[in-house]
């Protein structure tokens, strides 16, 4: 009787974990959109990408475009703020439904997770305070600095990656933002982000006494990135952007944030 038992119990685990792992599998954006679906978006504080306004609302380049893009195929759009460096852990999950947060193509990614094609050009850059800016002036100069902050699985990451500096040196943190209050306190020397959130925060409010440094990385790309399983709403999404290229919506929102 107690085998017959452990057999039972044995079974139906092995149910539960097929159930578990195909409803994991199974996870997609309904399209067309019958049932009023409603899209989550994973972002983090990235202006002039993804970021709050006075009331508490969502607001940005991305946060418009990606409102406007699923707008058209008949979606609501629900943001929902997640740690960039399991981003993907977080669109596989079910957690997230895509990615459309100033995300920089990368050939892991693009191995990964459905990539639409680029929307916008990128540049990482030195965040340094003005005092020390003269010192930082070229990739070379990095490896002057004790330290230096970053944003845990972003593209900053990569970059310093093939700068391969002393791992002591390199401070990794949940947020890009935080690498600004990392440089400002002389908790790290300088930082590398996005040029997109340096010239927005850069020398404004409490950063006022920080500055950025083009020191000659490569120019990167941005594009949305959504589950495998999702193509076909990745590739409709694609045709907007292809859309808003020519149409003038993606310009409109460069002037808008000043990209």
């Amino acid at each position: 009787m107690k085998k017959i038992l452990a057999v039972i119990c044995s079974l139906a685990l092995l149910a539960a974990t097929v159930t578990m792992l195909t409803a994991c599998g199974d996870k997609t954006i309904p399209y067309p959109n019958e049932d009023g679906y409603v899209v989550k978006v994973g972002v983090t504080l990235y202006e002039p990408m993804d970021y709050k306004d006075a009331d508490g609302k969502w607001i940005g380049f991305d946060a418009e475009l990606a409102e406007k893009a699923f707008g058209e195929l008949g979606y609501d759009v629900e943001f929902v703020e997640i740690v960039w460096e399991t981003k993907v852990m977080s669109l596989d999950s079910g957690e997230i439904d895509c990615i459309w947060n100033g995300m920089t193509v990368t050939a892991e990614l693009q191995e990964a997770i459905e990539l639409t094609d680029p929307y916008l050009v990128n540049q990482q850059v030195v965040v340094a305070r003005k005092a020390d800016a003269e010192k930082y002036v070229t990739t070379a100069d990095i490896a002057k600095a004790s330290s230096v902050a970053f944003e845990g699985g972003s593209a900053a990451q990569s970059v310093l990656e093939g700068l391969s500096l002393e791992e002591g040196k390199q401070v990794s943190c949940d947020k890009q933002i935080d690498t600004f209050l990392e440089v400002k306190t002389g908790s790290s020397d300088i930082a590398v982000v996005d040029k997109t959130l340096a010239q927005s925060v850069c020398g404004q409010g409490d950063y006022a006494d920080l500055t950025f440094i083009d020191v000659g990385f490569a120019q990167e790309e941005f594009a949305v990135g959504f589950r495998k399983s999702d193509a076909e709403v990745c590739g409709k999404i694609n045709e907007l952007l292809a859309k808003y290229a020519t149409d003038g919506t993606i310009d409109a929102l460069k002037t808008k944030y000043d990209i």
